[in-house]
């Protein structure tokens, strides 16, 4: 072999060499890759994944008048939806509120008439403001028939518990407490709360007031001649105007005279003569008491006057009115057959002078 061919093999052994290391520096990064690859999900490192999207910002609630839950025009239906609260708890705060100025109402006329309509689906109807007078006129009319026929019905029940029914009244209230649970196993019938309240009400305010109906309805008027005609339970009247002229009695002798009264509803009248001693002890349990021109008035109004006396004759009066007044007038003149807002009763300070001299005596 000569030298040339030497030198051939030389060069040729050299360019392997030369691809093999070309090969080795390629393959190297891809198999540090590998490694470091395989390392990480042996060591259990990997990267954590990208976090979740920001959920979308919750859609801002709007006042409508409720589409389904509606007994009038939906006001309460939709404010119940808006706060998250059960809309029969609205409708009866409108009711009450009845009794304290009114507001409850005005505002729902307002809210009838400038607070639109639900379409079903969150959004305002269209055209569903009520800004025609026909609607407001229909929707005020609406409510002034459910105003009066709840206060109708508190009237109703007060009135039947006065007059001994109270039992009947609760027991109604009863059966409509049973229909409600009754109901809500079904479709349900929530406006059974209202006429129920009612007669709660009205059950309430006569027990509160002691009211008693049970003497009839009309008007008395009782002039006895002696005072043996007096009943010894007196005179009762459940609804009307109760009057007893005393003025004709035989006074003389140092005679006392025991008078009961009671007066459900309206008012009642005793006279006596100037110079006689009115003692009374008189209780109204709404309304006001005039006694020889002393007075009180308002809600358990009480009212004694000249009590303990021991002076002759005299007049010893246990005057109640449920709702209403009672007077007793100390007056040689008066005419107790007049009444009305303008009868002239006489003037509390004379009246109350001459009680004064008559007690002292």
């Amino acid at each position: 072999m000569t030298a040339r061919d030497e030198e051939g093999r030389d060069e040729e052994t050299g360019a392997e060499r030369d691809t093999e290391e070309t090969a080795e520096t390629r393959e190297a990064p891809e198999l540090i890759a590998e490694t470091a690859a395989t390392e990480e999900r042996s060591t259990g490192s990997a990267p954590p994944p990208p976090p979740p999207p920001p959920p979308p910002p919750p859609a801002r609630k709007r006042l409508l008048r409720s589409k389904d839950d509606r007994v009038l025009a939906g006001v309460a239906g939709g404010l119940g939806e808006y706060l998250s609260i059960d809309p029969v708890i609205i409708r009866i705060a409108a009711v009450v509120s009845v009794f304290f100025g009114g507001l409850g109402v005005i505002a729902y006329l307002l809210a009838a008439v400038f607070v639109p309509a639900d379409d079903g689906t969150g959004r305002p109807a269209p055209g569903s403001r009520g800004q025609t007078a026909l609607r407001i006129l229909a929707v005020g009319a609406l409510v002034l028939i459910g105003i009066t026929g709840f206060g109708i019905l508190v009237v109703a029940a007060a009135f039947a518990t006065g007059l001994g029914y109270g039992l009947a009244v609760v027991g109604a209230v009863a059966l409509l407490g049973v229909a409600l649970i009754a109901a809500s196993f079904g479709s349900g019938a929530r406006w059974l709360i209202v006429p129920a309240l009612a007669l709660t009400i009205g059950v309430g305010v006569a027990t509160a007031a002691d009211l008693d109906l049970e003497g009839g309805i009309g008007s008395e008027e009782h002039r006895p001649a002696a005072a043996a005609a007096i009943p010894d339970d007196g005179y009762e009247l459940g609804v009307g105007r109760l009057a007893v002229d005393l003025r004709d009695l035989d006074w003389s002798g140092g005679r006392v005279v025991h008078l009961t009264t009671r007066l459900g509803i309206g008012e009642t009248v005793v006279a006596v003569p100037a110079d006689i001693c009115v003692e009374a002890d008189a209780h109204a349990g709404a309304g006001a008491l005039q006694v020889a021109g002393q007075e009180s008035d308002g809600p358990d109004a009480d009212l004694s006057v000249a009590g303990g006396s021991e002076a002759t004759p005299r007049l010893v009066l246990d005057g109640r009115v449920n709702m209403g007044v009672l007077r007793v007038i100390n007056d040689d003149t008066v005419d107790i057959a007049e009444h009305g807002p303008s009868w002239d009763w006489g003037n509390a300070a004379d009246l109350r002078a001459a009680n004064a001299r008559a007690c002292a005596a």
